[in-house]
C-alpha cells in the first residue's frame, strides 16, 4: 500500500494510505503531496491517484459599467496621447529632412568655393612667379 505525506501551510501529515488520504485532501483541498517516488512537493490537484472533486469557481458578475468607462476614458487618453506623439513624430523626420536638404546644399557650396579658392591660389602663385621673374630680369640689367 502506498503511502503519502501532506503539507498544508507548512504542518506535515502522513503517512496517510489512500482512503486517509482522499479524506485529508477534502479537508484540505490547497496542500502539496509527496510520496517517495517524487523528487518534490506537489499540489494535490496534480496527482492522478486523488479522488479529488474540483468545483468550478462560479462565474465573475458583470464588469460594473463606471470601471468599464473609465478604462474608455483611459483608453481614449493614450490615443489622444499617441496621436499627440506620432504629430511630432512626423515633424522632427520633415524637419530632419529639411535639415538633410540644407546640409547638403552647404556642402556643395563650400566644396565649389574651396575649388574657387584653389584656382584662385594657383593663379595668384603663378603671377606671383612671373612677377618675380620680370624683376629678377629687371635687377640684372
Amino acid at each position: 500500500m502506498k503511502e503519502w505525506y501532506f503539507s498544508n501551510n507548512g504542518e506535515v501529515s502522513g503517512p496517510l494510505g489512500l482512503a486517509e488520504s482522499n479524506k485529508f485532501i477534502e479537508k484540505n483541498p490547497n496542500s502539496y503531496a509527496w510520496h517517495p517516488s517524487y523528487a518534490q512537493w506537489i499540489p494535490v490537484s496534480h496527482v492522478d491517484e486523488f479522488d479529488i472533486v474540483i468545483t468550478p469557481p462560479t462565474p465573475p458578475q458583470a464588469i460594473p459599467q463606471k470601471l468599464v468607462e473609465r478604462f474608455i476614458a483611459k483608453e481614449q487618453e493614450l490615443n489622444s496621447a499617441l496621436t499627440r506623439i506620432q504629430t511630432t513624430l512626423n515633424t522632427i523626420s520633415g524637419s530632419l529632412a529639411d535639415f538633410d536638404k540644407d546640409t547638403n546644399k552647404t556642402k556643395t557650396i563650400t566644396q565649389n568655393l574651396n575649388q574657387e579658392v584653389k584656382t584662385t591660389i594657383r593663379s595668384v602663385n603663378e603671377q606671383y612667379e612671373a612677377l618675380q621673374r620680370t624683376l629678377a630680369g629687371v635687377a640684372t640689367k
